[in-house]
């Protein structure tokens, strides 16, 4: 089928189908994506469309939400479950459709906002959790969305963001009921299980634009089952290696997965010993300047930003969670250009951006479970996904994925679970206590739910109450957290009906757990008599479920983290520990946490943190927005509660973690193009206040920061020019 019958058949969206063919390069439609339309998907009919990679089904989610858009005016909301994707799609979709006059928004940052102004756009993106926050500050915009788009929906089969995708579509459904909603899965076993919940009709295909060979190396062979089987000629006896020096030299590019990070960056950087042989004088080039923005993402570069910047030198690169962002783009963008040839990540790239690959290949089958705190195979599920990313669309005829398999036992193992498994079930994760808390608060605070039989009757129409027949495993825990959130001071029982107190409304808005606000309540409360410092709440922050997985200590640093607990023991709000007391390890992972934390407010460098901490700095910038996160619903709670001096000591040090700096220079970096390295600078220099950096003369100002630096100083202090915000946070650092 043309993708020009959509035109002839949708007139309205002809524009739109003409956008789709020039940006995309589209002219005929796949099979699923056939069968979509044959089921009136675009005629405002339910759909669950279960393919693999490269299927297409993100356009069958954009026609749709191009139609309801120009025909109705509604609203549509594009849910995905990763900040990166989000983005991914948000400027995919602007490029594409606000020519078309159709205005896109992305929604993922702040947690405590409606973000009314999204009242002015039409297409939505943003993810789970922030759409699950939106609702409890009840944008009244969500009234009108006409359609409901879910990327990644088998992700309800996952702990941590499962059950947050659950309660977000049940309570859509229940607050929009005439709104469409589209569902975009991978393969799973039980698809028909999600299509029955959500009362949609089921596409269900194993199509691929190229065709896949899954095969297994063993002995220097790889396995291919039907297909003959192939010997590579790489050079090196490591068989990724090997392989990938195979596929390159043909012209091809790989992506491997290992289990870590130390693994990762190690194999790129052996992968970039063989690749360099095979560049040509114009790739190095256009390799160095990748190198030198990677190189340079921080003021100071980090021995890992090193490492990365030599490993894209010489045509390969790393990809983990230890990377910043915009290191991230930068390699993701050059391997999509052809320019870095290999890529080697660890599983979370997986779930991330769109990563096409002429070879997939699996080191091994086992992954760390944090969950566990042990190492477990891979699902099928994952998988698939993983070798579903082989096969580049107008490059490459064929796509091939390769496990490496040890033994002849070990490889017959592999194709029988993996080449021929099917993707398990997906089930609900609802169950999980800290999630039926927070989503429990939420349902009465919102006054969604104001009875015990109107909570239970939402629960009933979750896909765990569908799953599992009735809600009976779950009921007598809501029960138990009902008294829990009375006895907290968060709800309060009325004449049979459920209400949420002031306090209780603003946990739900502060998107934390009510166990967690508890224990910042009571900490509060205490520390009015007490003497407090900035690790008095380092600490406090650290030892949540929200900033799990904390710090691992390892047995040799534990008489010395225990040193500095003594030290600091008037410090401490919460009580601490007996040694012997269960609780005493989680203790001390929570201290040395605070540590590294209250190491970056006393301006220890990323790369210091690296060295003593084994944080890299992309992990360091996700734990600093937890922390900022934290310290902002301390700050709110404390605000509620009237302990107004506790207030100004919390908005200090929100400063101080977004910029890692000592207290002496938070007036300084009120100032734009002033962070934490310039401030130094300007207090060494006998700078230390804005009356004194108002007295200097600019050109002596500009021998210390520049001239343009300088300039835009002078424009802020004689207020010609903005200064930043007092209270800033990591969004805009």
């Amino acid at each position: 089928m043309k993708i020009d019958e959509i035109s002839s058949r949708y007139p309205i969206l002809k524009t739109a189908v003409d956008s789709i063919k020039q940006h995309d390069n589209i002219s005929d439609l796949f099979p699923p994506q056939v069968e979509a339309i044959k089921k009136k998907v675009l005629d405002g009919e339910n759909l669950i469309l279960c393919t693999g990679t490269g299927s297409g089904k993100t356009l069958i989610g954009e026609l749709a939400a191009l139609k309801c858009i120009l025909e109705t005016g509604k609203k549509v909301m594009y849910l995905v479950p990763l900040r990166a994707l989000a983005t991914e799609k948000y400027y995919d979709f602007k490029s594409k459709y606000e020519p078309l006059g159709i205005k896109t928004i992305l929604s993922i940052g702040d947690m405590d906002s409606n973000d009314a102004w999204i009242e002015r756009y039409q297409l939505i993106c943003c993810t789970y959790e922030k759409a699950d926050s939106l609702i409890r500050h009840g944008a009244t915009w969500l009234k009108s969305v006409g359609l409901l788009v879910i990327d990644e929906t088998h992700d309800l089969n996952l702990m941590d963001r499962g059950p947050t995708l659950e309660i977000v579509i049940t309570r859509l459904l229940r607050e929009v009921p005439n709104m469409q909603i589209i569902g975009l899965s991978a393969t799973i076993g039980n698809p028909e299980d999600l299509a029955k919940w959500l009362r949609s009709k089921l596409v269900i295909s194993n199509f691929r634009p190229i065709p896949l060979y899954e095969g297994i190396y063993y002995d220097g062979v790889i396995d291919f089952g039907k297909k003959e089987k192939y010997k590579p000629m790489g050079e090196v006896d490591e068989p990724e290696l090997k392989i990938s020096e195979d596929v390159i030299r043909k012209g091809g590019q790989t992506l491997i997965f290992v289990n870590t990070r130390k693994e990762a960056e190690a194999t790129a950087k052996r992968a970039g010993a063989v690749i360099q042989k095979t560049l040509t004088p114009v790739l190095k080039n256009e390799l160095k300047r990748v190198s030198d923005e990677v190189l340079n993402a921080l003021e100071t570069p980090t021995e890992q930003c090193r490492r990365l910047s030599d490993c894209i030198l010489h045509g390969a690169s790393y990809h983990h969670a230890g990377l910043l962002n915009t290191q991230r783009k930068a390699v993701e963008d050059a391997y999509k250009k052809g320019m870095i040839k290999l890529i080697v990540a660890t599983p979370t790239l997986i779930a991330g951006v769109n990563l096409p690959s002429q070879t997939v290949i699996i080191r091994n089958v086992r992954r760390y479970s944090s969950s566990i705190g042990r190492m477990e195979s891979w699902p099928v599920s994952l998988y698939k996904q993983a070798v579903g990313r082989a096969g580049r669309i107008k490059f490459d005829k064929e796509g091939r994925s390769v496990l490496i398999a040890k033994s002849d036992d070990e490889a017959a193992e592999m194709w029988d679970y993996y080449i021929k498994g099917t993707p398990e079930n997906i089930t609900s994760k609802l169950a999980v206590e800290p999630v039926l808390r927070m989503h429990t608060l939420a349902l009465i605070a919102s006054e969604f739910c104001k009875s015990e039989k109107s909570l239970l009757d939402f629960f009933s129409r979750t896909f765990f109450a569908y799953i599992y027949g009735d809600i009976s495993l779950i009921e007598e825990k809501i029960f138990e957290i009902l008294g829990l959130l009375v006895e907290w001071g968060f709800i309060v029982r009325k004449d049979g009906r459920l209400l949420a107190t002031r306090i209780g409304k603003r946990v739900s808005e502060l998107y934390i757990d009510p166990l967690t606000a508890n224990i910042f309540i009571e900490n509060l409360n205490a520390a009015v008599k007490r003497k407090t410092g900035s690790f008095s709440f380092l600490q406090l922050i650290s030892n949540t479920i929200e900033m799990e997985p904390l710090l691992a200590v390892r047995s040799a640093e534990s008489s010395e983290i225990i040193e500095k607990i003594l030290e600091r023991e008037e410090f401490f709000l919460q009580k601490i520990p007996e040694e012997w007391d269960l609780e005493f390890d989680n203790f001390l992972k929570s201290v040395k946490t605070a540590l590294m934390f209250e190491s970056w407010i006393d301006e220890a460098t990323e790369d210091q943190i690296l060295t003593n901490y084994r944080v890299a700095p992309g992990e360091l910038r996700g734990r600093m927005e937890n922390a900022d996160w934290l310290a902002y619903s301390i700050q709110e709670l404390a605000l509620l509660l009237g302990h107004k001096d506790i207030l100004r000591e919390i908005r200090k040090l929100r400063i101080r973690l977004a910029y890692g700096i000592k207290e002496e220079l938070v007036p300084l970096v009120r100032l734009k193009q002033v962070g934490r390295i310039r401030a130094r600078r300007l207090y060494s220099a006998g700078l230390t206040s804005l009356e004194k950096l108002r007295a200097i003369p600019i050109e002596s100002l500009s021998r210390i920061v520049g001239q343009k630096t300088a300039s835009l100083i002078k424009d802020q202090l004689s207020g010609k020019e903005k200064t930043k915000e007092e209270q800033a946070t990591l969004k805009n650092f």
